[in-house]
């Protein structure tokens, strides 16, 4: 940039206050999923407890993975915000970030990958996963979805939503799939160029993110107060997914009960099983008037009822499962909002413009005769 551009930038948007990595939404080693994973392999004596201690592992992984981006991140001396797991909900679409980099400069959508085994990419982009034994001969290769395509995907979301909202009009946003297992070789010297420079091991992130600075230093950066803007908005429109594990599962009280201790499990488990098995059953037969006490103020207006009466209807004549159309959490979420119009039911938690297209009326016409 030349000097005259720099001395307005300094003019305009005065002392620079990010000046190292700040994150803006930290990285937790506590993983809440993997907390709730491992209380209720505790609990459960069937043979599913095999499943889900296999999902223990595989998220522990994750998480020990993702753990060594954060520390590459915030050992990198470069002027950044940072956000650790975002996930976006744009019309029908899902966007599961790990790291988000905001920088002055650009944006770059980290996806972390803590791969057991070698990995080599073809000529074609088909990756491709080799296991070895303890004398170096493969024993396995198995191909796996590519990465590089599924964070491609979370980008064009991303930039979707910023662009929509006029957050972000010609500012880069950039992928790259991280590679988070040291002992993991990458072979990636037959692979396509395009995906040569988005795929990097995890020691390699920070000289990663400096020469990608580097090589936009010409252009105009992007003020402080647009990127604090950008991880406002991001954090405002997080939605975080809650894991119905007793659905995944497919638990009952028999997985919980032992052969010989029948009776072992304390009251307040028992209590805890048998209420999740009664959310599990409510959501899959929502024809049930079992009421709950979390609900108690929504099943007493006529409203409640009413909706659950077109959604039954509906799910019957579109042979699908009622939930499809909305839980009984969006329900009660719709009742609590009472909204007038398409637009205020787009504030409704887990309705977006397709949805409401097809539902919209019909449900605003059943709230207003329910009033």
């Amino acid at each position: 940039m030349a000097l005259i551009s720099k001395a307005i930038y300094a003019l305009i948007n005065g002392k620079k206050t990010i000046t190292e990595p700040i994150f803006i939404k930290e990285f937790e080693k506590e993983n809440l999923q993997l907390k709730d994973l491992q209380e209720l392999s505790q609990k459960v004596t069937s043979e599913k407890k095999e499943l889900i201690d296999r999902d223990i592992t595989f998220l522990r992984q994750g998480v020990e993975g993702e753990q060594n981006v954060a520390f590459e991140l915030k050992n990198s001396f470069i002027p950044m915000l940072i956000l650790h797991d975002i996930r976006l909900e744009y019309n029908d679409y899902v966007s599961q970030m790990d790291f988000i980099c905001i920088t002055h400069r650009f944006i770059y959508v980290l996806e972390t990958k803590k791969l057991n085994g070698d990995i080599e990419i073809t000529a074609d982009g088909d990756f491709i996963r080799y296991f070895k034994n303890n004398f170096g001969k493969v024993i396995k290769k198995e191909g796996i979805y590519s990465p590089i395509s599924q964070n491609t995907r979370h980008v064009t979301i991303l930039k979707e939503m910023l662009t929509k909202c006029g957050l972000i009009n010609t500012f880069p946003i950039r992928s790259a799939v991280i590679i988070a297992n040291p002992k993991t070789i990458l072979n990636k010297t037959k692979c396509p160029k395009a995906i040569q420079n988005q795929l990097y091991k995890y020691d390699q992130l920070t000289n990663l993110l400096k020469n990608e600075l580097e090589k936009l230093k010409e252009e105009i950066p992007y003020r402080e107060k647009q990127m604090h803007e950008i991880a406002e908005f991001l954090i405002l429109n997080h939605k975080p997914i809650v894991f119905d594990n007793m659905a995944k599962y497919s638990l009952t009280e028999k997985d919980f009960a032992t052969a010989n201790k029948p009776n072992t499990l304390s009251a307040q488990t028992a209590e805890e099983i048998s209420a999740a098995i009664d959310k599990q059953q409510d959501i899959g037969n929502p024809d049930t008037t079992k009421p709950k006490t979390e609900i108690i103020s929504c099943i007493e207006k006529a409203a409640y009822k009413a909706l659950k009466e077109y959604r039954l209807k509906t799910s019957r004549e579109e042979n699908i499962k009622p939930y499809f159309i909305f839980n009984n959490e969006e329900m009660e979420g719709i009742i609590r909002v009472n909204p007038k119009t398409k637009a205020e039911l787009l504030n409704c938690k887990g309705f977006g413009e397709k949805k409401i297209e097809k539902y919209g009326d019909c449900i605003l016409e059943v709230l207003k005769n329910n009033q």
